[in-house]
């Protein structure tokens, strides 16, 4: 935590150097620059599709970016330039748009990034410098409601004269920022889901087994572990959920992605049933997930810390859905506004006895289990799409850039 201050620290300073050093009135070096603190991880795919689009359709435009946040996904910062040239190589348009922070330069029209915290550690420099800036506010990140910590750091950003707009994923949020008036309604853009690695989308086009075609009836729970046997993700539901069911069906299995092993809770009496596949890069996902039928998602707000929560859905039942999976989720906050539920996506609260009564129900009738699939796919694919996700994101900050 120290080093990462001092990092901070020094960030600003050099920022502010280098906006001296480089500065000419009237003369701005580039008309976006984007900071982030994990980019381009595989491991990150929204923020992997979401800068490289950004980066791609503003011409002069530049990233800042730094490995802090490697050591969450359990990677070695020293990957970090294997990782920049890795998106190079695929995409050589992004050459020389990629930076490291030490010698940035920051002279921009427009500053953008995503989450709270990565807003509010740039904002020294951005203010010295009078660079406008607007940011992504997802769920995380140091965004937590009803925290007096995040409720300060998000007070002090909202109030900064060179704040322009906020981009929000979730309606809860929204009305949160509304209701305590951290901003105008008319500085908050309302986006709904988040940005999707549109590789999932090509994937998703390849034909799909279910159960019965398949011996096995396939269950999986993905996310990333936060805190001791993954009561925030609901993997202590999961796991319950499976001692039941074996009880009931041989044939059923289980899976797990993430950071879960089976040293976290006992599963020695699933036996063979169930597989760990530890952390997975977002385009090896599909290959799992074309042998599932089912993922289970029972998440819990203000469960990890106080005013904690989930966007609704986890970015790994997107990925799911889109591959042909039928999803069950848990919204507690009722964020979902596009799904329909029964239909497209199936909601369920994290009761083990009300879950596997669903189960047991998709296993009965396999054309439901077939149908909800297909049509959750369907809409998935419509929502999670660029021109859904990006093309609102383009067009707010090009009228940023343009004023």
């Amino acid at each position: 935590m120290i080093q990462y201050k001092f990092r901070r620290k020094l960030r600003n300073k050099l920022a502010i150097f280098f906006f001296k050093k480089r500065f000419t009135k009237g003369f701005h070096k580039y008309n976006l620059l984007i900071y982030d603190n994990i980019f381009p991880h595989p491991l990150s795919g929204f923020r992997y599709e979401e800068f490289k689009e950004l980066l791609i359709e503003f011409k002069n435009s530049k990233i800042i970016a730094e490995p802090l946040s490697y050591p969450v996904v359990k990677t070695n910062h020293k990957l970090h330039k294997l990782h920049i040239k890795t998106i190079q190589k695929n995409f050589p348009i992004l050459k020389g748009k990629i930076s490291n922070p030490v010698i940035a330069n920051i002279n921009t029209k427009l500053f953008y990034c995503i989450f709270l915290n990565n807003v509010y550690d740039n904002l020294e420099w951005l203010e010295k410098n009078k660079i406008p800036f607007v940011f992504t506010l997802y769920p995380g990140g140091g965004f937590q409601v009803e925290d007096d910590l995040s409720n300060q750091k998000l007070n002090r950003v909202t109030a900064s004269p060179q704040f322009r707009k906020v981009i929000v994923t979730q309606l809860y949020t929204k009305k949160y920022l509304i209701k305590y008036h951290f901003c105008e309604m008319d500085k908050i853009e309302y986006v709904f889901g988040g940005v999707v690695p549109q590789i999932s989308m090509e994937k998703s086009k390849e034909l799909k087994t279910f159960f019965p075609e398949k011996e096995t009836f396939d269950i999986i729970f993905c996310a990333a572990k936060y805190m001791p046997q993954g009561l925030d993700k609901g993997y202590d539901v999961f796991i319950e959920l499976a001692h039941s069911l074996i009880k009931k069906f041989d044939f059923v299995k289980f899976h797990v992605v993430g950071g879960f092993s089976k040293e976290e809770i006992d599963v020695s009496l699933l036996d063979s049933n169930i597989t760990f596949y530890g952390y997975q890069k977002f385009e090896d996902l599909a290959a799992i997930y074309k042998g599932m039928d089912v993922i289970l998602s029972p998440n819990k707000p203000f469960f990890l810390g106080k005013g904690a929560f989930d966007g609704f859905p986890l970015g790994t039942v997107v990925e799911a859905v889109l591959n042909g999976v039928v999803a069950l989720v848990t919204d507690q906050l009722k964020q979902n506004t596009v799904f329909e539920e029964g239909e497209e996506i199936i909601i369920i609260n994290d009761n083990v006895d009300a879950i596997e009564k669903i189960i047991i129900d998709l296993i009965e009738q396999p054309n439901k289990l077939k149908t909800i699939a297909e049509q959750g796919r369907k809409k998935f694919l419509k929502i999670y799409s660029n021109e859904y996700q990006m093309n609102p994101r383009i067009q707010l900050l090009r009228n940023e850039i343009e004023k």
